[in-house]
C-alpha cells in the first residue's frame, strides 16, 4: 500500500505538469478561443480517466498524471466560455448564479458517480473498472462541447504571446483586487485540495469509517455541498464581495480547526460539510470576482496566471504536508496545520479587501479596451476610469 508521502509524489507530477502548460495555454484560450481549450480538456480528460483504468505501477501513474495536467491546463476555457457567452447577451451580471448552479449538477453527478462507483467495487471487488466505465461515461462530455459556439464576443489580444503574458501580469499587478483574488484562490485552494487528498486516509484510518461506507459518507457531503452552490448567486448578491471571501474563509477554518478539537470523535465526521460547502463555493466566487474585472482579451490568460500561482504553492507545499503526515503518524493533526493555514493568511486577505478594494458593480462596465471603434485609449484616460472605481 502507498504511503501518504508516495501518494502526494504522484499527485505532484499532475502540479508539476500544470506549471509547464498553464500560461501557455491561457493565452492560445485568448487568440484563438474557448471552444478549441474545452475540446481538448474533454479529450485529454478521457484518455487520463482511462490510463487510470489500466495503469499498474507508480510510473505509470505520474505518466498519466501528467497527461492529465495537459488536458486540466486547457480547462481554463471552461469558465471563461461561459462568462463570454453571458456576456454576449448581456447577464455577465449573473455569472455567480449560472456557475453556482452548474456546479450544483456537476457535484449531484459527482455524488452519484460515488454511489454507482462504490456499488460497482462491492460487486466486482475490482476499483479499477470504476475508472474505464468512467472513461467510456465522458467520452458524452466530449459529444456536447463539440456542439458549443464560440462567443461573439470581442477579444482584444496583444500581438505576441510574450506581450500578452506581460500584458496579464500588469493587470495582476495594478490590479489590487486580482491580486487579492489570486491569493485567495492560492490559500483556501491549497488547504482544501489537501484536505481532499488525505481524506480517505482520513475517514477510514483515523475515524474508522469503512471503506465499504465511505462512498456514501462522500456522496451525502457532496449533495450539501450541491445544495449550497444552487444558491451561489443569492449568497454573492447578499454578502457582497468582502462579506462572501470573509465567509468563506470562517467556514474552511473552523471545519479543519473543528476536526482537531473533536479528535478521533465520530462527530468530527460532520464537519466535512462545511468543508466540501466551502470547496465547493470557493471556485465559484473566485472565478465570478475574477471575471468581472477582466476584459475578454486577457480573461484566460489572468486566469490562467492565478492557477498556475496556486499550482506552483501547492506543488510545494503538497508534498511537505504529506511528509509530515507520515513522520508524525498523526492524520488528527492535519486539522490544526490545515485551520491556521486557511485562518491566518485568509483573515489577511478580508481585511486587506475590506480597507482597500472599493466594490464593484454588478454589471461589468465596458472597458475601456473595448470603446467603439476598437482603438485603445491614452493612460490619463485608464487612470481616470480606474480613478472612477474608487471608494469615496
Amino acid at each position: 500500500m502507498a504511503s501518504a508521502f508516495e501518494l502526494t509524489l504522484v499527485d505532484v507530477a499532475f502540479w508539476v505538469g500544470l506549471l509547464v502548460f498553464q500560461l501557455p495555454v491561457g493565452v492560445l484560450a485568448d487568440k484563438y478561443g474557448r471552444r478549441p481549450s474545452i475540446l481538448v480538456w474533454e479529450g485529454l480528460r478521457c484518455l487520463g480517466i482511462l490510463g487510470y483504468g489500466l495503469g499498474a505501477s507508480f510510473l505509470t501513474f505520474i505518466g498519466v498524471n501528467l497527461v492529465w495536467s495537459l488536458g486540466a491546463a486547457f480547462a481554463i476555457g471552461t469558465s471563461a466560455y461561459l462568462y463570454d457567452a453571458l456576456l454576449e447577451e448581456g447577464y455577465e451580471s449573473e455569472f455567480p448564479r449560472y456557475i453556482g448552479r452548474t456546479t450544483m449538477i456537476q457535484l449531484t453527478s459527482n455524488a452519484a458517480g460515488a454511489f454507482a462507483g462504490g456499488l460497482l467495487v462491492a460487486a466486482t471487488g475490482d476499483i479499477q473498472l470504476t475508472l474505464l466505465v468512467g472513461a467510456a461515461w465522458n467520452l458524452t462530455a466530449f459529444a456536447v462541447a463539440s456542439t458549443f459556439v464560440e462567443p461573439n464576443v470581442p477579444r482584444a489580444t496583444e500581438e505576441t504571446y510574450v506581450r500578452q503574458i506581460r500584458e496579464g501580469f500588469r493587470i495582476v499587478r495594478r490590479r489590487e483586487g486580482v491580486a487579492l483574488l489570486i491569493a485567495f484562490e492560492i490559500v483556501l485552494g491549497v488547504t482544501l485540495y489537501s484536505m481532499a487528498l488525505f481524506r480517505p486516509l482520513y475517514l477510514t484510518d483515523a475515524l474508522g469509517v469503512p471503506e465499504a461506507q465511505y462512498a456514501v459518507v462522500v456522496s451525502a457531503f457532496l449533495l450539501v455541498a450541491a445544495a449550497v452552490s444552487a444558491f451561489a448567486g443569492d449568497i454573492a448578491s447578499r454578502l457582497g464581495e468582502f462579506g462572501t471571501i470573509a465567509a468563506i474563509v470562517a467556514i474552511a477554518s473552523g471545519g479543519f480547526l473543528g476536526m482537531f478539537v473533536l479528535g478521533p470523535s465520530p462527530f468530527a465526521i460532520l464537519l466535512q460539510a462545511p468543508i466540501y460547502i466551502a470547496w465547493s463555493l470557493q471556485p465559484i466566487m473566485t472565478t465570478a470576482f475574477l471575471n468581472r474585472r477582466l476584459e475578454p482579451g486577457q480573461r484566460a490568460t489572468v486566469l490562467s496566471m492565478g492557477a498556475f500561482a496556486f499550482t506552483l504553492v501547492l506543488a510545494i507545499a503538497e508534498p511537505l504536508v504529506g511528509y509530515a503526515t507520515t513522520v508524525t503518524e498523526d492524520l488528527l493533526l492535519l486539522g490544526l496545520l490545515l485551520g491556521v493555514a486557511t485562518l491566518v493568511p485568509g483573515t489577511f486577505i478580508a481585511l486587506r479587501w475590506r480597507s482597500s478594494v472599493a466594490p464593484w458593480p454588478a454589471v461589468t462596465p465596458l472597458p475601456s479596451r473595448l470603446l467603439p471603434g476598437g482603438g485603445r485609449v491614452s493612460r490619463f484616460h485608464r487612470l481616470l476610469e480606474r480613478l472612477s472605481r474608487f471608494r469615496p
